[in-house]
């Protein structure tokens, strides 16, 4: 079952005496249990993570919310200003009194019915903020959770007389962090394009704008990321500076009419989040994100089925077939039947045809997503499938006309689940017109939107990979048919002619930035990284071996192998995707150095899988393999060819075997831009 706590679980709200806590000392004193105090315009409250070593004081000063992070005695985040404004009401940015703390501990095990581990611990303490603006009679709560790994906090404006409806008009909440701090970013920005870049190295004190989440490491070795959680009907936050150095605002998406977000009744924003770890491994092994998320509100999820795809599009991506009716088709009925085949062959559970539709491609006008184009039999390609025990994934492009696809979301579906069709890809490319307007993909209608989709497929048993769409924020805990996203520059940027793709470097940032906040559909597994059948002047920039490693570097829960059947076939790698598991028991992130290399391995039943890549330059890795349980394993190696070179020989790999055990330390010698993937199964002898 998933999200049920084991017997073990412990949850400090079980009692009302656990939620009964009080304002604790002055920020230097400890989070102790005391007397209620009410109506102090400065009063500060200490939050202490389980292990003691996070600290995050909140509070009032002067009327105004604040909040402090310290960590081994090292301020992580100086004292920053909280609130809300609303339109036509006096800033919730002072004049505010404290009225009451309560406090309480949470600490639970769930499993996820998919995720990169099979058992997850919420552990963290927590305290809530009842505060109120005597002049106005209106009341604001902060919510704040503090873990070993990080802080989580949101605000609350509780059902009160006078705020039936409200119009929020911005968010002050700042972010002050240590400005010498060396920063992985992207600019803000409101269109589909703006998650799709490559990440930006600075010191923080040079980044205007950015997207969450936000990565930066501090002169003293801490590693920081700044994100959101369980972003519902709310505009996505990106970060702005402010006029001090380092010091980081939210800036809300923006609706049409300038407003930040329309509300009704008792509402809870995201929650603002801030991981923290002495590692990268730290941060990419950390479920704070899923822990702020509600536990699974679907009763059955036994239709939920991670696993690898195969399908039309990495061909459509080359030009070397189109998503158009014509001599050179891509989706037609006995191409498609050829992905299944391969579908069967590589264990993959669906196949995604693009551009089996009529009216996908061209100007992307007139689709129902329900018509077959005149070659493509859908019902014979469904037979195939079913007959080879693959399942068909419908591409479901708006480009941009939302409207009709948000209208007629219950025909699709229900027509969807009559065929037996369980999963889809949506696509939100170029505009978005919603409601009849044309706006930001990322402002509160549009996340309203996206959200739609997912409670509607989840009624269907659809599972969701979403293109174009809201960045993820550990929804997939509540809805884990949201199997997942875009939202990154991946394998389809290497397409553009001009433009020389994704940099090597990409990889080794993207599981301490992008990846932070969920899955990522990037697309892997383009092995014939040379291949150019249109003569694009364009090429992956990789290694062969490096496209494997990405299988344990990247997650996702429905990944893709993305190159086509005559190019797996020809090449020596494909035997290292089959069976390739999609949904992991273990994962570890061992020796990373953000944008210089990154070694990843994850665990499914009694074999690991470890990935390496690097960056431009050529590295020799040496990697213990102290994870591995007792007794003898076959190490399957997969790594670059001794004559191979990212930039003129990229396709050749050495493929050996070794017997290793847990003593045993890897040497494993990776070209630029290239990398290695290992197979561990436990020996039988």
């Amino acid at each position: 079952m998933a999200n049920v706590p084991d017997r073990r679980t412990v949850l400090g709200a079980t009692a009302g005496a656990a939620l009964a806590g009080a304002l604790a000392a002055p920020a230097s004193a400890a989070a102790g249990p005391g007397p209620a105090e009410t109506s102090r315009t400065s009063a500060h409250v200490t939050v202490a993570s389980p292990n003691g070593r996070l600290l995050m004081t909140v509070g009032l000063t002067d009327g105004r919310l604040r909040y402090r992070v310290v960590r081994r005695g090292r301020v992580l985040v100086g004292s920053s200003g909280l609130g809300l404004d609303l339109a036509g009401r006096p800033s919730l940015t002072g004049g505010l009194v404290l009225r009451s703390v309560r406090r309480r501990t949470v600490d639970e095990r769930w499993r996820p019915v998919w995720g990169s581990d099979a058992l997850v611990r919420n552990h963290a303490r927590e305290a809530v903020l009842r505060t109120v603006q005597p002049a106005t009679g209106l009341r604001l709560d902060l919510v704040v959770r503090v873990f070993d790994d990080g802080v989580g906090f949101r605000y609350r404006l509780p059902a009160q007389r006078d705020l039936d409806s409200y119009t929020v008009t911005a968010e002050r909440t700042e972010f002050a962090l240590p400005p010498t701090a060396t920063s992985w970013s992207l600019e803000a920005g409101t269109d589909s394009n703006a998650d799709e870049k490559h990440y930006r190295t600075a010191p923080l004190s040079e980044v205007k704008t950015a997207q969450t989440p936000l990565t930066l490491v501090t002169e003293s070795g801490e590693h920081l990321v700044v994100h959101e959680a369980a972003l519902l009907d709310y505009p996505s936050m990106t970060l702005a500076a402010g006029d001090r150095s380092g010091t980081l605002t939210s800036e809300l998406i923006s609706l049409p009419d300038g407003a930040k977000a329309h509300l009704e009744g008792e509402f809870s924003t995201p929650w603002r989040t801030l991981v923290v770890g002495d590692r990268p491994g730290d941060l990419a092994e950390s479920h704070l994100i899923e822990n702020l998320n509600e536990p699974c509100a679907l009763r059955d999820t036994s239709w939920i089925s991670p696993g690898t795809y195969v399908g039309v599009w990495w061909e459509l991506q080359r030009r070397h077939t189109t998503w158009t009716e014509g001599p050179k088709h891509g989706a037609t009925t006995e191409r498609v039947k050829t992905y299944i085949d391969l579908a069967r062959e590589a264990g993959a559970s669906s196949v995604l045809a693009e551009g089996w539709n009529t009216g996908s491609g061209g100007d992307w006008s007139g689709q129902d997503f329900l018509t077959p184009r005149a070659d493509f039999d859908l019902t014979e390609v469904l037979r195939h499938a079913r007959a080879n025990g693959v399942g068909f994934t419908a591409h479901n492009e708006t480009r941009g006309f939302v409207d009709y696809y948000d209208q007629h979301l219950e025909t699709i579906f229900a027509r969807y689940a009559e065929l037996g069709i369980h999963s889809v890809k949506t696509g939100y490319a170029t505009k978005y017109v919603l409601g009849g307007v044309n706006r930001s993909h990322f402002d509160q209608e549009a996340v309203r939107h996206y959200q739609r989709v997912v409670e509607t497929a989840a009624r269907y048993r659809i599972m969701i990979i979403a293109h174009e769409a809201i960045k993820p924020t550990g929804l997939a805990r509540t809805y884990p048919n949201m199997m997942t996203g875009e939202g990154v520059a991946g394998m389809e940027q290497q397409n553009y002619k001009g433009k020389l793709g994704n940099p090597p470097e990409q990889a080794t940032i993207l599981p301490f930035t992008r990846f932070m906040g969920g899955p990522a559909d990037y697309t892997p597994g383009v092995l014939n990284v040379t291949w150019d059948p249109a003569g694009l002047g364009t090429r992956v920039q990789t290694t062969s071996a490096a496209q494997l490693a990405l299988y344990s570097v990247f997650f996702s829960p429905l990944q893709m192998l993305a190159d086509t059947p005559e190019n797996y076939h020809s090449h020596p790698g494909f035997a290292y995707l089959k069976g390739m598991p999609a949904d992991w028991d273990e994962t570890r992130f061992l020796d990373c150095v953000i944008g210089d290399y990154t070694v990843a391995a994850r665990r499914k039943g009694d074999t690991w899988y470890v990935g390496a890549v690097t960056d431009e330059e050529d590295r020799t890795l040496r990697i213990p393999l102290r994870f591995l349980g007792r007794g003898r394993y076959r190490a399957e190696i997969y790594s670059d060819a001794a004559d191979a070179s990212w930039h003129d020989n990229p396709l050749p790999i050495d493929v050996r075997t070794e017997t290793v055990r847990a003593s045993t330390v890897l040497r494993l010698r990776l070209v630029a831009g290239g990398g290695a993937a290992i197979r561990l199964r436990r020996s039988r002898h």
